[in-house]
Order: C-alpha cells, then structure tokens, then sequence
C-alpha cells in the first residue's frame, strides 16, 4: 500500500493516518508541533505547508525527507 499524503492535508490527519509522520516531522525541524496535545488542537488546522513556512522550512527539503522515508508527496 502506497502511503500518500498532501502538504495540504492537516497535521493532525496526518499523524493520524501515518504515526511515523511526527519523528519525519521532528528531523525536519518542526519542535514543538509534533506533540500530543499540539497536534489534537492547532494540528487540525495547520498543515505542513503552513508549518513550513512559519517554521521557515524550505517545502522541498520537507517534500525530500518523505519521499525518502517512502512516502508519496502530492500537491
């Protein structure tokens, strides 16, 4: 099973569907939006994309760090 996600889906979604997504989170820089508390609240409304850029992340250091983790990233 392909595990595919959107930088436009919520946090929370996402964590949801794919536990892993917090410790690809927690390398790429986002500290302290990848806890159990932040994501049950401001994670249903923040998306990576928002995230990557409060955050100043670039999008396609995020979109590479999935894809090697194996996921598919789609716009």
């Amino acid at each position: 099973m392909d595990k595919i996600i959107s930088l436009t889906d919520s946090i929370y979604n996402l964590v949801n569907k794919y536990e892993e997504v917090i410790e690809i989170m927690e390398t790429l820089g986002f500290e302290g939006m990848t806890n159990k508390k932040t994501i049950n609240t401001v994670g249903r409304i923040m998306t990576l994309e928002k995230g990557a850029k409060f955050k100043s992340i670039d999008i396609k250091k995020i979109r590479d760090e999935f894809e090697k983790n194996n996921f598919i990233v789609k716009e």
